[in-house]
């Protein structure tokens, strides 16, 4: 039997069906039964597709784009992201995760015939009026600090708002009020009124290590940089345009890595380095998941190691209020300490199977050392949270790999 969209919201409770409504820039009477709050909600999502689009996130409108492109059933096969998309949570997209390699999603007809007229308008719109330009500057300034009072994360974008579009203060107010990214990411517990990036897992956990790392002082960013980190949502970048992320992007080049495969396995190595100040073996998977990483001989894989090390401690950490761990000398890592080989080596595999490896060794300025030998984009299973992590590390999924998941 099809699920309908109608059958859908009917198997949500009064406060699910009001917040979805939320979401979408439909506000429903909470006096209202719940039969009434599904077909007010049901008609809306017929009736007026072009206003409940020009509600949702850039990544949902895109990821809605690429699916109504392909068609009405037809699956497309995506990465694990560290959030859901919440037209997945509605249920909006359907999805399957039984395969643990991939992250099935597609559309029903009934959603593609409601959506498929409006979709690409509401993209080109949400470009035109800086919809999306102030998103991608406020996820930026998300993901550079981890978690913000909401005063400071107003003042950040109000002020790149006046300087980019003039001084329409009200206007801002406005667009911020219905954005799904105030609304995802705002929160209030006992540490006051925040917003966080949708990367943390857990703001606790933010606020807790940022006690013991006794760090006050707070980072500085330009716009530039918070839109480097807000675009491209859900695989934020950060830090690729320094030396230390030029390197790291030219060592998993060199390593094979193209594409989303390149952009999935920087956005991991920064997740992972967030919550590192010590040998974290999560932090090296793009290295020991390479196939060429089984031909190195240990000083060329420790030199790897080191560029992976060096970018982690020069980008901006969430524990100490958007600083590095080289700015306040907390947090940083010694790569050269590690006994981090590869446990394998492929001993019968020779140069000539990769034969792109003959090209000039890899070079970066500035004492990074010349790497004559070289270490594949990890992609995290989908597994129940108290199944052994499938990284090998020998912990639960939900104390692993799984904790950073929402």
């Amino acid at each position: 039997m099809v699920k309908t969209i109608h059958t859908l919201l009917d198997g949500f409770q009064k406060p699910e069906l009001q917040d979805l409504g939320s979401l979408l820039g439909r506000e429903l009477s909470p006096r209202l039964r719940k039969s009434q709050l599904v077909e007010q909600l049901d008609v809306y999502l017929h009736g007026e597709p072009h206003r409940w689009l020009s509600h949702l996130m850039e990544r949902d409108v895109r990821l809605l784009r690429e699916l109504v492109h392909a068609g009405p059933e037809k699956v497309q096969y995506q990465d694990f992201a560290d959030y859901p998309s919440l037209l997945e949570v509605s249920g909006i997209i359907e999805y399957d995760d039984s395969d643990e390699h991939f992250h099935k999603v597609w559309i029903s007809r009934e959603v593609y015939d409601i959506v498929s007229r409006d979709i690409d308008r509401v993209i080109h719109a949400g470009e035109k009026n800086g919809q999306f330009d102030i998103e991608r500057i406020g996820l930026g300034y998300l993901n550079l600090y981890g978690i913000l009072p909401t005063p400071v994360f107003l003042d950040l974008v109000t002020d790149y708002y006046e300087r980019r579009y003039g001084d329409s203060y009200s206007e801002l107010m406005k667009m911020l009020q219905q954005s799904p990214m105030v609304k995802l990411c705002r929160y209030t517990d006992k540490w006051g009124d925040y917003l966080c990036s949708p990367c943390v897992a857990d703001a606790e956990e933010i606020h807790t290590l940022r006690l013991q790392m006794e760090q006050k002082k707070q980072a500085s960013f330009t716009t530039e940089d918070a839109r480097e980190a807000g675009a491209g949502a859900p695989y934020f970048t950060v830090g690729m345009r320094s030396r230390e992320g030029m390197a790291l992007e030219q060592l998993y080049r060199r390593l094979g890595y193209e594409g989303f495969e390149l952009v999935k396995a920087e956005h991991d190595t920064w997740i992972e380095a967030q919550y590192t100040d010590e040998y974290n073996e999560a932090l090296f998977h793009p290295l020991m998941d390479s196939p060429k990483a089984r031909t190195l001989d240990e000083a060329s894989w420790k030199a790897c190691c080191q560029i992976v090390a060096d970018y982690a401690d020069s980008i901006p950490k969430w524990a100490l209020n958007g600083l590095s761990a080289r700015e306040t000398g907390k947090m940083q890592l010694d790569a050269a300490s590690w006994d981090s080989e590869p446990e394998e080596k492929d001993t019968t595999a020779q140069a000539d199977e990769y034969p792109h490896w003959n090209m000039p060794e890899l070079t970066v300025s500035d004492g990074y050392p010349r790497i004559g030998g070289f270490p594949l984009g990890f992609a995290i299973p989908h597994v129940a949270p108290d199944d052994p992590c499938p990284c090998g590390s020998g912990l639960r999924y939900s104390h692993c790999h799984g904790k950073y998941l929402s």
